[in-house]
């Protein structure tokens, strides 16, 4: 599942694509939540989509037989046929909403987290992280992408924009199609020299005077939940990956789950889960170096966890109050996809975080059941 931020792109996900499950819920399935797809978007990017001539070299390089190569693509062409999940439906006249994801990506994690809580319906597209022929109509090439239909369909790409300009379609009486463009792509250059894009205000909700302050009746509320949404993209998904696959055995544990829930035939299975393992070992290495971790990363996660913690204080149960903010959902939406593994359950034990986790999965299971 690896990680939001600089470390999910792809090698994981060529061949980890879980199938079936209870699409567009929380996550219904609480086993380890695979934290390959995460770790495979960001780390991996450079591996696949273009790239795969590359990735599947380096399947070559550890694998070293045809064999590989073959049940490789064999896994790409199954997956290309595992189409979209209907969750459910919205009443004729509403909002009609798509999510195109990876499963076990952080972003889409909070994305569906928000909708869930929300108690907005929506449909899921899987996409596969290889080919990614499920967002072949689209320009942007990363997920998650949303299409919703509210008279006229519009594209929202990137978690936090997505977020946002529903949480400001929920308050207010502006259209969608206004809200959308309240938030303008932008190109910029990284720190390594690529071509991104970024979205202006996206932490910001779309409001007037009057709606600003119905939704934030205490102003620090608003700069409080912008703060902790952009340190969520900033620094907290990038503590994923190298804690899922800090050791070979955590790394192999992980894409363990991923074939099992895969339901890969015996070859390719044991192809995606030691290539996929190892790969995926060392650019968690990588991604440590890159955002300056410490030597055991479990520190960091430590410390991100309990500095959540820390700024919620001792007298609200949520950062929101009574009620989880976007700053909540965001949080436990990145921090939800490690479940089951090693790095989740050493975080519940070794932070003061297990008690605000549980109070979220209370929330958003009660959201759920009204809606």
């Amino acid at each position: 599942m690896a990680w939001a931020g600089s470390g999910w792109r792809r090698l994981g996900c060529l061949t980890w694509r879980l199938g079936g499950g209870s699409a567009g819920l929380p996550e219904a399935r609480r086993g380890a939540r695979c934290v390959a797809s995460f770790g495979a978007r960001r780390g991996l990017q450079g591996w696949a989509g273009k790239r795969s001539p590359l990735l599947l070299g380096a399947a070559f390089g550890l694998g070293g037989t045809l064999g590989l190569y073959q049940s490789l693509r064999q896994s790409i062409q199954g997956q290309e046929q595992q189409a979209e999940q209907e969750v459910a439906q919205l009443p004729e006249g509403h909002l009609q909403l798509t999510l195109y994801q990876y499963k076990t990506c952080p972003f889409c994690s909070k994305v569906r987290a928000f909708l869930d809580y929300h108690g907005l319906p929506y449909k899921i597209v899987e996409v596969n992280p290889v080919m990614r022929k499920e967002i072949k109509f689209s320009s942007y090439r990363k997920v998650p992408i949303l299409l919703a239909d509210a008279g006229s369909a519009l594209q929202l790409n990137d978690s936090s924009v997505i977020i946002s300009a529903l949480k400001t379609y929920l308050i207010s009486r502006k259209s969608l199609d206004e809200i959308v463009s309240y938030y303008p792509p932008m190109k910029a250059i990284n720190e390594r020299g690529k071509e991104v894009t970024d979205y202006g205000n996206k932490y910001w909700l779309m409001l007037d005077e009057k709606e600003t302050v119905h939704h934030y009746p205490i102003k620090a509320a608003r700069t409080e939940e912008m703060k902790w949404r952009k340190w969520v993209d900033d620094w907290l998904v990038h503590l994923i990956s190298p804690n899922v696959y800090r050791t070979p055995g955590e790394a192999l544990a992980s894409f363990d789950y991923i074939v099992r829930e895969g339901k890969f035939g015996t070859l390719e299975g044991f192809f995606a889960k030691y290539v996929g393992a190892a790969a995926m070992f060392f650019i968690s290495k990588r991604l440590k170096s890159r955002h300056h971790l410490q030597d055991d990363v479990r520190e960091d996660l430590y410390k991100a966890a309990n500095d959540w913690v820390k700024a919620i204080g001792k007298h609200r149960m949520f950062m929101g109050g009574s009620q989880p903010n976007l700053a909540d959902l965001a949080v436990y939406g990145v921090l939800r996809v490690m479940e089951g593994l090693e790095a989740f359950d050493d975080m519940m034990i070794h932070t003061k975080i297990q008690p605000w986790y549980r109070h979220m999965e209370a929330a958003i299971g009660e959201a759920r059941a009204i809606n």
